[in-house]
């Protein structure tokens, strides 16, 4: 990759847009990066303040708005890490705020791309597949976790997961729906606006400078209440704790991108199934375990039997597309996400006091 690559990140202080700017700078001497935000999400100044390099320019402003876009400079990359991240958004709060977050940022994103001749790169989610068609996946319940029953027939599914083809006729969530109408117009751009994209449908992902809550970055989320001794609960499912997801760690992420814009070539415009995998995954129950033999830190765990809205209970990623495709798979493992967002709580214990 050219060291002077100029690269926009829109989100650039959220946890993956921050990660991102991060990991571009340290590694490319004469790379720019702009870093697009309206700071409005609790911590988004603390990722700010991590980011201070004479290479890094912040531009502060709402990207819902298309005049916000009239004069950023030229670049090679544009990054779409800005979103509501969470799966009850719009449910039980204004849908408008989900749509301007969500789906008009992006296409006011698409038209400036197309503009100015700049690649788009899309961070998805896995939330884009529909919530019944996971759920009809056979499944039985082991002693720690749910578990699909192999050997189901069932086009997009594998003993890795869920791959590119499951079928996406359901409902999702609201947050899945605006992931998914922006994936529809990004396919759309790419094929009368010759836009050039990667679209990235992510699984959970984790790691240091993630500022998690109850509906959104539940690795950070149950780490800090350990580390603050706050109440945690496991929600739905009886209150067992069963319920699975896979983890990527945020610098496997990092490394995954920087693949991509190297070997455009091989990607453009593609749709990529990306996580941990199935030998990175962990139910609540197990993470708690996991928790506290990394941290020493018990802290007894409440059940709620009531079923939250718009939750699964099991996702698991099949990587096989990426990996045969660029050879990229997840290096991080469980263990080290835990390990590493832990180290960071504790070496910020004081500035997040406020906001876990």
């Amino acid at each position: 990759m050219k060291q002077n690559l100029k690269i926009m990140i829109a989100g650039g202080c959220g946890f993956v847009g921050s990660s991102l700017a991060h990991h571009f700078t340290h590694k490319y001497s004469k790379s720019k990066i702009y870093i697009l935000d309206n700071l409005m999400r609790n911590g988004s100044e603390i990722n700010l303040n991590r980011l201070k390099n004479k290479r890094i320019v912040f531009i502060k402003g709402d990207l819902s708005q298309k005049k916000f876009f009239d004069n950023l400079p030229p670049c090679d990359i544009f990054i779409d890490a800005a979103a509501d991240p969470s799966v009850l958004s719009g449910i039980n709060s204004p849908i408008l705020d989900l749509i301007r977050n969500n789906f008009i940022t992006t296409i006011n994103a698409l038209e400036w791309c197309v503009r100015t001749n700049c690649k788009f790169i899309f961070l998805s989610s896995s939330r884009v597949y529909p919530i019944r068609n996971l759920d009809s996946i056979p499944y039985f319940e082991s002693e720690t976790r749910f578990e699909w029953t192999e050997n189901t027939d069932i086009e997009g599914f594998s003993d890795q997961g869920i791959n590119e083809f499951f079928d996406l006729e359901g409902h999702r969530s609201l947050y899945g729906a605006s992931k998914f109408s922006s994936e529809l117009f990004i396919q759309e751009f790419g094929e009368f606006k010759d836009l050039k994209y990667v679209i990235n449908r992510c699984g959970m992902i984790a790691g240091p400078w993630q500022m998690g809550k109850v509906d959104q970055g539940i690795v950070a989320y149950w780490l800090s209440c350990h580390v603050f001794k706050k109440e945690l609960k496991y929600l739905g499912f009886s209150g067992s704790g069963k319920q699975v997801r896979d983890i990527l760690h945020i610098y496997d992420l990092c490394n995954l991108i920087e693949k991509q814009i190297v070997n455009w070539s091989l990607v453009d415009n593609q749709v990529f199934n990306i996580g941990g995998g199935i030998n990175n995954s962990l139910s609540l129950l197990e993470l708690t375990r996991l928790v506290n033999r990394v941290t020493g830190i018990y802290l007894p765990i409440l059940k709620d039997k009531n079923q939250r809205r718009a939750d699964i209970r099991i996702y698991l990623t099949d990587n096989t597309k990426i990996k045969n495709t660029l050879g990229w798979e997840p290096s991080l493992d469980t263990e080290t996400v835990i390990s590493d967002t832990f180290e960071w709580i504790k070496d910020h214990k004081k500035e997040l006091r406020g906001i876990f």
